[in-house]
């Protein structure tokens, strides 16, 4: 039985006020586009008894760890490498050129060996779960909620063979702004927390130990291919192919 849960309209925003554990999240639509909300609210009374007679499951979303380093302006000073923040992140950390008019160039790193270097609008570092937010719009996979992987999608990169690509959930990313970089960016953690991005900042990324425990409604997939057919109206068609005709 379930001892205490969070009613919420919003999972992503349940999920920035529990920093560590998290309650099971009983997420409910009001109407919008949630994709994370597969209860109706006029069914609360019916959903909430279940919940708290056991009788639905859940789903472990995985959130990641965000940490933002400042090594100030010598990178060889150890003493000065402070940790301002440390963040628990449901769907994407952005690292975006904002209101800078030229491309943003953005280092990336997969447990200390040097990947490659965006070069463009940004890069977004996204989970399962927020494959089917900011990561969509770049041409990312949506991957089902159960896998365990990081997104790295360029954002509008300059070059015509960047695809976005997903890594096991067991690396360490890092991001930082490449030394040619003509100016500063902007990072942003599930739409969040929004700041500079300076070229003596440095983004780790990893999993965090702390996932978003999601009462399913009818169960993990089923949820989920049910929020790709309603929400996002996946492989949605208006006619269907009529059959030959037989001779």
């Amino acid at each position: 039985r379930v001892r205490e849960a969070v009613v919420s309209t919003q999972s992503t925003g349940a999920s920035s006020l529990f920093q560590r554990s998290v309650p099971p999240i009983i997420a409910f639509s009001l109407g919008s586009l949630g994709f994370l909300t597969p209860f109706d609210f006029k069914e609360f009374p019916t959903t909430l008894n279940k919940v708290l007679k056991g009788t639905l499951g859940f789903t472990l979303r995985n959130r990641l760890e965000a940490t933002l380093w400042n090594k100030g302006s010598n990178d060889d000073d150890e003493d000065a490498v402070i940790v301002p923040e440390s963040l628990q992140v449901l769907n994407e950390v952005v690292i975006h050129r904002g209101i800078y008019s030229g491309v943003c160039m953005v280092d990336i790193y997969c447990d200390d060996f040097f990947v490659t270097t965006v070069i463009g609008d940004g890069v977004i570092v996204a989970t399962p779960t927020g494959s089917t937010a900011y990561a969509a719009a770049t041409g990312a996979s949506i991957v089902a909620p159960s896998v365990p992987c990081f997104i790295i999608a360029p954002i509008c990169p300059h070059s015509l063979s960047f695809r976005p690509i997903m890594v096991p959930l067991n690396c360490i990313l890092k991001c930082k702004l490449n030394n040619d970089a003509r100016g500063d960016a902007l990072i942003s953690f599930d739409g969040r927390h929004r700041q500079d991005f300076t070229k003596s900042h440095v983004v780790e990324i990893c999993a965090s130990e702390f996932p978003l425990p999601c009462i399913d409604k009818e169960g993990s997939m089923q949820d989920w291919f049910n929020g790709l057919q309603t929400t996002l109206q996946w492989n949605g068609r208006s006619a269907t192919q009529k059959p030959m005709d037989k001779k």
